[in-house]
């Protein structure tokens, strides 16, 4: 995208560098003619800031085929893959741990399960910490890891990555950021899992292409992710998109938050399972079972997904009528069900719609499915890099 005029010529150049890594690491490898006409700068001028990111090994540059507007072949700008960082998800029932390149590509991808419920953060610390140490010494060599992002189920103060609540995990005021990187000797930036999920999803899942999203995880509880304009809506202090406790019933149930009719009391994964007469924590894989049965025609759990499926166009409409998306992305629970009863979930939204959803806004499943958490984590550590590439830390 252009660069604004009116500053300095130092600011100027640290902007391009910027769109230019920025542009290689979202769309992959791109040709210095693609970059003339995007940055609006002259070709001399892309070849030097080029040449300043190969200098500082955070891309390389090979003979394209495609021609540029002489007709003369066009270099291409490749991100350099030994540029990684660690990404890391801490759900209610897994620790996942990805080695991401410079561009998004996975080199390698660890999972270690868990008993839901209450955890020990001591206990995380050292299994995350583990998991970090464990993938990158299976890093090929001269791999040079530019940082460290963790996702969280919980609300995570944006300016030192506190984590002032994550009730899944039983956590309050915990310092976990601080905490995993005195363990690890590293910077560690955490943030909460579905602001993480929706800016992957618009970086390299469902929503590419869109400004306006909204990106609703739903397992134990309900996250929720906003972009407005194309830019995180996180609030003032990061604990913005906490959907899952909007009161959508008056009457109840009551919540663990101490509330009345939470969302999350009406389509959270455990309310299918119940409803269903199954028992609760069994994860994605008893959803799916309780869906497979109401197919078949067991009645209990065909109730138990009509119900799960019109509050959950309940809440969906909530949400359309509060931020307006052109997108919905669902994962968890709420994509499960909206996959397998979507006609009933559409009706139920109509009924208390201001704008009817039909031809306005798109929902769909999660395109990175349950691993957009984790993206998001990866994009939370590139970004000190992304912001200043000639902040760039040497390797260690």
């Amino acid at each position: 995208m252009p660069i604004p005029t009116g500053v300095g010529a130092e600011e100027l150049r640290r902007a391009n560098l910027r769109a230019i890594l920025q542009t290689v690491h979202t769309h992959g490898p791109t040709t210095r003619a693609v970059l003339t006409k995007q940055l609006r700068l002259n070709r001399s001028t892309i070849g030097a800031l080029t040449g300043e990111l190969q200098s500082l090994g955070l891309v390389t540059e090979q003979a394209s085929a495609v021609a540029g507007r002489s007709g003369r072949p066009s270099h291409l700008v490749v991100p350099q893959s030994d540029n990684v960082v660690v990404a890391v998800d801490v759900g209610v029932d897994r620790i996942a741990v990805a080695v991401v390149c410079l561009g998004g590509e996975v080199l390698a991808h660890r999972f270690r399960g868990h008993q839901r419920g209450q955890h020990d953060v001591a206990h995380v610390v050292e299994s995350v910490a583990r998991m970090v140490e464990d993938v990158l010494a299976v890093a090929p060599p001269r791999t040079r890891c530019l940082g460290i992002g963790v996702a969280v189920p919980g609300a995570v103060r944006a300016r030192d990555g506190m984590v002032r609540s994550a009730p899944n995990l039983g956590w309050v005021d915990e310092p976990f950021s601080e905490l995993l990187g005195e363990r690890l000797g590293r910077a560690v930036s955490v943030g909460n899992d579905a602001n993480l999920g929706v800016v992957a999803e618009h970086m390299r899942g469902a929503a590419v292409g869109y400004t306006e999203v909204a990106y609703l995880n739903a397992s134990v509880g309900i996250g929720g992710g906003f972009l407005v304009g194309g830019v995180p809506l996180t609030g003032a202090s990061g604990y913005a998109g906490e959907v899952g406790h909007m009161q959508v019933d008056s009457v109840g149930p009551g919540c663990r938050c101490g509330a009345i009719g939470c969302w999350e009391t009406k389509v959270g994964e455990n309310v299918l399972l119940q409803h269903a007469g199954r028992q609760p924590g069994g994860g994605p894989p008893a959803v799916a079972e309780v869906i497979a049965a109401a197919r078949a025609g067991e009645e209990r759990a065909a109730r138990s997904v009509e119900e799960v499926a019109d509050w959950c166009g309940v809440g969906l409409q909530a949400i359309v009528n509060l931020f307006n998306p052109e997108i919905i992305v669902l994962a968890g629970s709420l994509s499960q069900v909206w996959v397998a009863a979507q006609t009933r979930v559409t009706r139920s939204m109509e009924r208390s719609a201001l704008v009817s959803p039909h031809g306005e806004i798109l929902i769909c499943a999660a395109g990175l499915g349950e691993d957009s958490p984790l993206m998001g984590a990866a994009e939370l550590a590139f970004a000190p890099v992304l912001d200043d590439p000639q902040g760039v830390p040497q390797a260690v």
